[in-house]
């Protein structure tokens, strides 16, 4: 069964998400998980470590792909 969440957890997921990735550091101990979390994350978004690690599994969406093609105005005409 699929667990349903809340938009604001998603986009919290994401903001998390995105805090890690700019200061997270594979092998680098003072830049691992933890040390992210208790510098960075616990601070604007106070919450426990495995909080933080269960806001981390959460899937996102990937956002939507930006349309290259512009309207012009006989598509509009086209749509009435």
């Amino acid at each position: 069964m699929k667990r349903r969440r809340y938009k604001s957890t998603i986009a919290r997921a994401e903001l998390i998400r995105k805090l890690t990735q700019q200061y997270y550091e594979p092998g680098n101990l003072s830049r691992c998980y933890k040390a992210v979390w208790r510098k960075y994350i616990n601070p604007v978004y106070p919450m426990c470590y495995e909080t933080y690690l269960n806001y981390l599994a959460i899937p996102t969406p990937p956002p939507p792909p930006p349309s290259s093609r512009q309207l012009t105005i006989w598509d509009l005409l086209k749509e009435s």
